[in-house]
């Protein structure tokens, strides 16, 4: 009987042991992928903001505007659209000029890519949380010359907020990641500083 009992104890001890450990471990799973998820779409969106021209913000009417000092909330109803330089001679994936750049030429206006009649037009590029059909979840999708590309699945409980500075030189990024148990306390916090490339927030007209 008495070894019975201590028996059951050590099993006892064992096992909780064991459940202790595949907690801590689920736990560690789910910090480093959401962390990995979070510094993903950062970069994403920290390279196309440092290339851009123009931002703003628009919501699902279609209105746009973003002001120095402003910040936007990714969601389904709000999207962050950038506008970057034409950078190739041509977008038409078939085509010999595909991945051929366009020269550098300069204007009273400053430094581009284009020909001796001007600047090449800027490529919109626009990201948003919205739900993917053929994924079957939410996800955080980049958008480009009607192309769209999935740069998060399964996106749910992953938060992005980008602020542009009062002077309009430089952008925050900022993303949180909140599971349903953990309530209203962010599980993971990326924080991200981006110079931009001029004073612009408007959407190129």
């Amino acid at each position: 009987m008495i070894s019975m009992a201590a028996s059951m104890l050590i099993v006892t001890a064992l096992l909780a042991g064991s459940m202790s450990l595949q907690r801590s471990l689920h736990g560690s799973e789910i910090f480093g992928s959401s962390q990995a998820d979070q510094r993903r779409l950062m970069d994403y969106i920290a390279r196309d903001l440092r290339r851009s021209t123009a931002i703003a913000a628009r919501d699902a009417g279609g209105t746009t505007g973003l002001t120095a000092g402003g910040a936007l909330d990714l969601s389904d109803r709000m999207a962050l659209v950038l506008t970057l330089p034409g950078y190739y001679q041509s977008d038409a994936a078939g085509s010999a000029d595909y991945d051929r750049p366009l020269p550098v030429v300069a204007s009273e206006a400053g430094v581009g890519y284009g020909t001796t009649g001007g600047f090449a037009p800027g490529v919109e590029v626009s990201y948003r949380k919205v739900f993917v059909p053929e994924e079957g979840c939410v996800c955080f999708v980049r958008l480009e010359a009607g192309a769209q590309r999935v740069i998060v699945r399964q996106a749910e409980g992953l938060f992005l907020r980008a602020t542009i500075s009062g002077d309009g030189l430089s952008g925050i990024l900022d993303a949180w990641f909140r599971l349903a148990s953990s309530g209203v306390r962010p599980l993971v916090s990326t924080h991200d500083q981006v110079m931009l490339r001029n004073r612009s927030t408007d959407a190129a007209e």
